[in-house]
């Protein structure tokens, strides 16, 4: 991107924690200058140390225009450019999908999905004008293999997998590099933070609660979140980076591969078996 490392700056939202933190400080330990977002300055001091000695913090809240924009000028103000933008933020959501209001159906939109895209628009234009630049979408296999119960989520994961594909191709003459990173279950407090939306009476209860048990056990026994950050590292090495890079465990990164060979109905019935929601 016609710098040295020491000269690349790098944006990162949701960075505060999870694999945000871990991409954050992965690249600032390999001379990367690196800001990363969160919603709350004040937290920054109760941040581990090292986080908070190689990381310059900013506020943002994705979810708002007036946040990101100020968010973002303050950025360009301290770093001078961008190089690169991770779109890190995000959360999830479990519960039957006719049980989510709107109103809550629309947060995790806000964030997972328009978050991405003010940040993508901010940084376009400069990218654009400079003809250089990578951006770097945190999606999900969730995107490509829907669990009972995520659908939200997965909703919001595909989206953003789509927006990946298209805005690369729209921003390729310029050369701008986009790239979509999919991770599997990862070991991070993402579960802790799950919203929920199930009620104690809802006919789907008995099937939720199988189906999150064996979530929960599954994210015990996920890689931590460096296997992510390793992956980031790579694909920004890489002069003509794919699509998507599947990332996590082995069976994670073999997924997309399994999907050319079965039929849907097959993924269906394998996940519904696996996730113990057969539904008899």
């Amino acid at each position: 991107m016609g710098k040295g490392l020491s000269g690349k700056n790098v944006l990162i939202t949701g960075a505060s924690s999870g694999m945000g933190a871990a991409i954050a400080l992965t690249l600032a330990k390999k001379g990367y200058q690196v800001w990363g977002t969160t919603r709350d300055l004040s937290k920054v001091a109760n941040l581990p140390g090292e986080l908070r000695q190689n990381i310059k913090f900013l506020q943002m809240d994705v979810t708002k225009d007036d946040s990101v924009c100020s968010g973002f000028s303050r950025f360009l103000t301290e770093a001078g450019g961008i190089d690169i933008l991770i779109n890190n933020a995000g959360f999830g959501v479990f519960g039957p999908l006719e049980e989510f209001s709107i109103e809550k159906t629309k947060e995790i939109f806000e964030t997972n999905y328009f978050g991405a895209l003010r940040l993508i628009q901010e940084v376009a234009p400069i990218m654009r004008e400079q003809r250089r630049g990578l951006i770097i979408n945190i999606t999900s296999l969730a995107a490509k293999f829907v669990i009972p119960f995520q659908v939200h989520y997965s909703a919001t994961k595909f989206a953003l997998d789509a927006l990946t594909e298209g805005l690369r191709q729209e921003l390729r003459p310029f050369g701008v590099k986009v790239v979509a990173i999919e991770p599997g279950d990862i070991k991070t407090n993402f579960n802790n933070v799950t919203k929920f939306g199930i009620g104690e009476n809802s006919p789907y209860k008995k099937w939720a609660d199988v189906c999150w048990r064996v979530i929960d056990v599954n994210m015990q026994k996920s890689p931590p979140p460096q296997v992510i950050a390793d992956k980031v590292v790579k694909v920004i090495a890489k002069r003509n980076p794919r699509t998507r890079y599947p990332a996590g465990d082995f069976l994670s990164t073999k997924f997309p591969i399994i999907d050319r060979f079965i039929s849907s109905r097959l993924k269906e019935k394998m996940i519904r078996l696996f996730y113990g929601v057969d539904f008899k």
